[in-house]
């Protein structure tokens, strides 16, 4: 594990890159890496990430998981961030960071930034797996869920804390401005790799509809959708990872 000191200097997010041992043949490219993405107010270093990182490392594949900044080592500074950040900390861990082909897995926010990443990288891209992907859920909570006290507060403050059934949000006029700019579900949506997108059907923070949602704005004619029945939004259970393992060997062609 190293510190990261390329996403912007004055970010401390931690990241973990493993390249892939030896060359290894599958149906897009003679090397594969995995990239792991966190939802919010969470981190890379929990079950799920922990079980990709073995699934990787007993078929030779390539990992790498990081923070996004504002999370994990980094949390002081969430208030300080935008979506934008956690954008270019992407694109550049695809850029600069891991070499070859690469599978973009995501869980809440990291399936929204996944998606985008296959949006902008598609040369580099080769299939997507999202768990509880949540694109454009900045948008929905403002349309759908936000009251005009809510919203009243957010322009005032700047922030607002969001209590969920398990948790309670803070979110930022910062982080919900930029997510604008990146919004991904008001027309089609430019993915042509293989989509894996898999739901629980008890999830209270995205709805079940979500991936048919973004399977109706995907090109790509390659998308699998799995409603996990009793899965939650953490999709953290024996039976939801899985589920992860089966589609994650299904894109990368073992």
């Amino acid at each position: 594990m190293i510190q990261n000191h390329t996403f912007r200097e004055q970010f401390t997010a931690k990241i973990e890159l493993s390249q892939a041992k030896y060359a290894k043949t599958h149906k897009n490219s003679a090397d594969l890496s995995v990239i792991y993405i966190h939802g919010l107010f969470s981190d890379p270093w929990g079950r799920k990430p922990e079980e990709v990182k073995a699934f990787c490392a007993e078929n030779n594949l390539g990992f790498c998981r990081f923070e996004l900044a504002g999370h994990g080592s980094d949390k002081e500074n969430y208030e300080n961030i935008d979506f934008n950040v956690w954008k270019h900390q992407v694109l550049e861990v695809i850029d600069e960071l891991v070499k070859g082909d690469v599978v973009m897995m995501g869980s809440s926010l990291g399936g929204w930034l996944s998606l985008l990443a296959a949006k902008e990288r598609p040369e580099r891209v080769k299939a997507v797996v999202g768990l509880a992907a949540a694109p454009d859920f900045t948008f929905d909570i403002e349309k759908y869920i936000f009251t005009p006290a809510q919203k009243a507060e957010m322009k005032q403050k700047g922030k607002i804390l969001f209590p969920m059934k398990d948790f309670t949000y803070i979110f930022t006029s910062k982080i919900f401005d930029t997510a604008r700019e990146n919004l991904l579900l008001e027309g089609e949506l430019p993915v042509n790799c293989p989509v894996h997108l898999l739901q629980g059907s008890e999830d209270k923070n995205v709805l079940p509809d979500k991936p048919f949602k973004i399977m109706k704005c995907l090109t790509s004619e390659d998308v699998v959708i799995k409603i996990i029945k009793g899965g939650n939004h953490r999709l953290g259970r024996d039976e939801d990872i899985k589920e992860m393992k089966k589609s994650l060997a299904s894109v990368c062609g073992l």
